[in-house]
């Protein structure tokens, strides 16, 4: 199996539910908007960058309007997958042993259940996220974790981390970089404000294309295209 919530899944997941959304809800994009946000959020503190980096694309894609997003049927997964691979947490090691054993400074901590201890929690993780990360722990990970395992009140404090690939080929090596870290989230801001902004406008582009992205003539021609450029 994999992690449909941060592999290249994540990248179609967005765009395909911004698009649902575009034509078919009619409520403001205000939940929406902080559920991203949200996720964005929880994604940097979990040191998931590549899945930010794709998310913001994503976005992107969808407000660039539905005849961009049929240019690019066939080039955005391998696209995205490129993208990915600039990012540590989607670099696939055979496993743990490839790195040195992890020094184990970081205590697993349990789950936060009250709101004081939630909001505890997540002050502090804030805090180490704005500190400089320890280079040490980018040659040496503190800790091996598994899918499961890998949540925000654990990973947020944290330079370096193995975690474990959801269908066990192996391992990723997640490393803290502040300075990526602020890059992606200024990125996902913009992106998310252009959001807010063209919203309303984009949910009328899209609704007044439908017809052409349910037709069959218009598939019938992408098709043939691509099926055209690869004789």
């Amino acid at each position: 199996d994999k992690d449909d919530a941060i592999d290249w899944q994540a990248y179609f997941h967005l765009r395909n539910r911004l698009v649902v959304s575009a034509l078919h809800w009619d409520a403001p994009v205000s939940g929406l908007l902080k559920s991203s946000l949200k996720a964005t959020v929880k994604h940097l503190l979990c040191l998931e960058y590549s899945t930010v980096a794709i998310q913001n694309r994503a976005i992107e894609d969808f407000l660039a309007g539905p005849e961009h997003i049929f240019s690019v049927l066939e080039s955005a997964l391998p696209d995205i997958r490129a993208m990915r691979q600039k990012y540590p947490d989607a670099v696939v090691l055979p496993g743990a042993t490839a790195l040195p054993p992890p020094s184990g400074r970081t205590r697993v901590h349990k789950p936060p259940v009250s709101a004081p201890a939630i909001g505890l929690r997540l002050a502090r993780g804030v805090i180490h996220q704005l500190r400089r990360a320890d280079p040490q722990h980018h040659r040496r990970p503190q800790l091996n974790v598994a899918t499961q395992d890998a949540r925000w009140f654990l990973l947020c404090n944290v330079d370096g981390v193995t975690v474990t690939t959801a269908d066990g080929r192996g391992v990723v090596y997640r490393q803290r970089d502040r300075a990526r870290m602020f890059t992606l989230l200024r990125a996902s801001l913009r992106q998310h404000i252009q959001l807010a902004r063209r919203y309303d406008h984009m949910r009328r582009v899209y609704r007044e294309a439908l017809p052409v992205l349910s037709g069959k003539h218009k598939w019938e021609t992408v098709l043939f295209e691509r099926s055209e450029a690869h004789v």
